[in-house]
């Protein structure tokens, strides 16, 4: 919608420029030059139906496209065209204005239309050089020297819009670029403060979290002695402190893996880390089966920060166990520039209009989920130099991929 605006203050500079010129015509020669009233009509018309068409085009909220901005541009070069044609042509002082929508372009559009609009503007310029209606005793009589001077002119107008074209519209696309890479940085920023506050309470849960941990560790042993004739009991009893093992070793792993810096200097090969991931998941998600597949040339690398990716594999293990209970697949593969984690559900399967939206702070696409596993994933693999994406796999369900890059070191 912003760039409707631009281009609604183009249309009125379009038709200030020339309402002054039918004044200067009216008003500013001797004797007066009015224009034919109905290539008057005629140009208003056409900026009506313009303002029109950008009126109605203004309700949607549909974004406006580049090629249905340019369209615009070139219907307002249209009318200034028309008005003059019929207002003395290139021998107009305001044949300037066929500049207004290229720098428009220039400031709004790829590169690829703005020269484009380059060649459509000195195209129009060199036209009216040759084909225009001329005002009745105005400009006429004149030698070869004013002639030299309206050539002149036009070499300053091709000159300007080829500036224009190459400096304009690169200084254009490198303030876009700029304002993007900014607010990339910004919702970086904000992620990053929401990790923080994530980690903060994380670090006092975990803290919190060890002393009843530990009684419970206590008391289901101490039950267990006392009930070791009821076998079923017994079991229930060593299934709950497993869990309670469980618990404790994963407060341990977020403490230690706290300090990132010092786990990205330790490494383990790929399949020993998925092996490690399967078998500590399977503690705390027994009732689901999970397939480790791995595919390469051997022997398989050996990737950096271990306790951090292993981590991440299962928070986004636990994602795909929700999605489909009945199973789901562990692959790695790489080649020489990456290294390919894949974990696949064969649950309902993933929206297709939420497929770029991995990593967004609190988007979930489970009930009352809140999206704090993604995001995490998606932070701590950025810094590591890897990428979290989402698809629909083509046999269903969803593919989660995690990219790393081979900056591993092979054993």
């Amino acid at each position: 919608m912003e760039d409707l605006r631009r281009l609604l203050l183009l249309r009125l500079l379009v038709v200030l420029g020339p309402s002054v010129m039918l004044l200067w015509l009216h008003f500013g020669l001797e004797p007066p030059q009015p224009l034919p009233p109905w290539s008057i009509a005629l140009f208003l018309g056409l900026i009506a139906l313009a303002f029109l068409a950008l009126g109605l085009r203004s309700r949607r909220l549909k974004p406006v496209a580049a090629w249905e901005l340019f369209a615009y541009l070139q219907f307002d070069v249209l009318a200034l065209t028309v008005l003059l044609y019929f207002g003395g042509g290139a021998s107009n002082p305001f044949v300037s204005l066929l500049l207004l929508p290229l720098i428009i372009t220039a400031a709004l559009l790829p590169a690829g239309c703005v020269w484009a609009m380059a060649g459509t503007t000195v195209a129009v310029y060199t036209v009216l050089m040759f084909h225009y209606l001329p005002l009745p005793g105005m400009l006429s009589g004149h030698g070869l020297g004013f002639h030299a001077h309206l050539w002149g002119m036009w070499l300053v107008f091709v000159i300007s819009a080829l500036l224009i074209a190459g400096f304009v519209a690169r200084l254009a696309a490198a303030l876009r670029n700029r304002d993007r890479e900014v607010a990339r940085l910004r919702e970086k920023a904000l992620r990053d403060e929401q990790i923080l506050a994530l980690g903060t309470f994380a670090a006092g849960a975990a803290h919190e979290l060890g002393t009843p941990l530990s009684t419970i560790a206590v008391l289901a042993k101490e039950l267990e002695r006392e009930h070791d004739e009821d076998p079923s009991l017994c079991a229930d009893l060593r299934t709950l402190r497993q869990q309670v093992e469980a618990c404790k070793s994963i407060l341990g792993d977020l403490l230690r893996s706290a300090d990132l810096v010092a786990d990205r200097e330790v490494t383990q090969p790929l399949d020993a880390l998925l092996e490690r991931t399967r078998n500590r998941w399977q503690l705390l998600r027994p009732r689901v089966p999970l397939q480790v597949h791995c595919a390469g040339s051997l022997p398989p690398p050996t990737v950096a920060a271990p306790q951090t990716i292993g981590q991440t594999l299962i928070s986004l293990l636990n994602n795909a166990a929700d999605a489909c209970p009945d199973g789901v697949d562990l692959a790695g593969r790489w080649d020489a520039r990456w290294v390919v984690i894949e974990i696949r559900d064969w649950g309902p399967g993933l929206p297709s209009e939420v497929a770029n939206r991995p990593g967004e702070a609190f988007f979930s696409t489970k009930d009352g989920g809140t999206g704090i596993g993604l995001m995490l994933a998606n932070a701590t693999l950025e810094r590591l130099g890897g990428r979290v994406s989402l698809s629909r796999d083509a046999r269903g369900g969803t593919c989660t991929r995690i990219d790393l890059p081979a900056r591993i070191e092979v054993a």
